[in-house]
């Protein structure tokens, strides 16, 4: 599965206002919802609050995938989002984060989770990648880049 299957345009935000991590989440986790018709009442950001206090999620290169489990989704869903001013999201290199990728799955789903997470970090390894998402001028200009890339660089 790709991360272009589990996305639409209303799940992009390309001017992210939020300027702490915890900011980032929720409004990632807000526009997640909104995008996905889900209702959770909470449990979404708990989980994903929850599992970046285990680890940060900030991969290094201006990315970080925050993600959770929850039981008010029925299928996996993910929202992004570019913050252009950087985030300090105690990334493994130190570096602000400026592409956020958020992926939430079902309780019950494993290996697809996995498999999702390391395609989107395979992806996001290609700085031209990055720096294209980072460019688009639209929501729907980063959907069409990133389905390019995907099939460029994941071979689908």
């Amino acid at each position: 599965m790709l991360l272009s299957e589990l996305l639409n345009p209303q799940a992009i935000e390309l001017r992210l206002a939020a300027g702490s991590k915890r900011e980032a989440l929720v409004e990632l986790v807000d526009l997640l919802e909104r995008a996905h018709g889900i209702k959770s009442q909470g449990e979404l950001l708990d989980r994903v609050l929850r599992r970046e206090s285990m680890m940060s999620t900030g991969i290094g290169n201006g990315v970080a995938i925050p993600h959770g489990k929850a039981r008010a989704v029925d299928r996996m869903v993910a929202s992004c989002a570019i913050a252009r001013n950087g985030i300090d999201f105690e990334a493994v290199d130190g570096e602000p984060v400026n592409l956020l990728i958020l992926l939430v799955s079902p309780e019950n789903v494993a290996a697809p989770h996995v498999r999702v997470l390391a395609n989107i970090s395979r992806l996001l390894r290609e700085e031209s990648v990055r720096g294209q998402l980072r460019d688009a001028a639209n929501p729907d200009e980063f959907m069409a880049m990133l389905r390019a890339a995907e099939a460029r660089h994941l071979h689908v």
